[in-house]
């Protein structure tokens, strides 16, 4: 009796890890993205939950398995001429390794991020790992001017824009009655 509970406790605690707790609503993309610039990695697959960057017909660098990858973008966010890899993610906890120093615990839930990495003499480094956005996003773009646009669950779009360091929220848009 004492295995049973003992092994379902493990099951059930390898489950969550697992991701399988992840909010029903997600929709996870598939994408294929051919780059064509100069110096940047040939693709960037996103397939089953991971992130895949192919450079001369190697993967040179893949998302976490334990950071599942809702959607993913290559565009010049900060505006430096050059793509970034951007990262719609689920994570479990808010924060990380880097939480406010009045955050004694980080939560144990899954929360929704945006990770973004920098193309660099071919790697992949991270230049801003987003804590809980705070939003359910279910889409998101670039609209016309460059800036990110999201969609979130209510219907309701938020425009981001990268502002020295980091992304701020430069617009909001509440969705009309019966938008949604």
């Amino acid at each position: 009796m004492i295995a049973a509970i003992l092994f379902a406790a493990i099951a059930l605690l390898w489950i969550q890890k697992s991701g399988y707790f992840l909010p029903g609503w997600v929709e996870w993309e598939k994408a294929q993205i051919e780059c064509t610039g100069s110096g940047e990695p040939d693709a960037i697959c996103l397939r089953a939950r991971r992130i895949y960057v192919l450079k001369g017909g190697n993967t040179v660098w893949q998302s976490d398995r334990k950071t599942p990858v809702q959607s993913v973008l290559w565009a010049d966010i900060d505006r430096d001429g050059q793509a970034e890899l951007m990262l719609l993610c689920w994570k479990r906890g808010r924060y990380g390794k880097s939480r406010p120093f009045w955050v004694e615990e980080d939560e144990k839930t899954w929360s929704q991020h945006i990770y973004i990495y920098d193309w660099d003499e071919g790697s992949v480094k991270p230049i801003w790992m987003a804590s809980d956005i705070g939003l359910e996003a279910v889409r998101w773009s670039f609209d016309e001017q460059s800036r990110l646009t999201v969609r979130d669950r209510s219907g309701a779009h938020t425009v981001w824009d990268w502002i020295s360091w980091g992304l701020t929220c430069v617009d909001s848009k509440r969705p009309e009655k019966g938008f949604g």
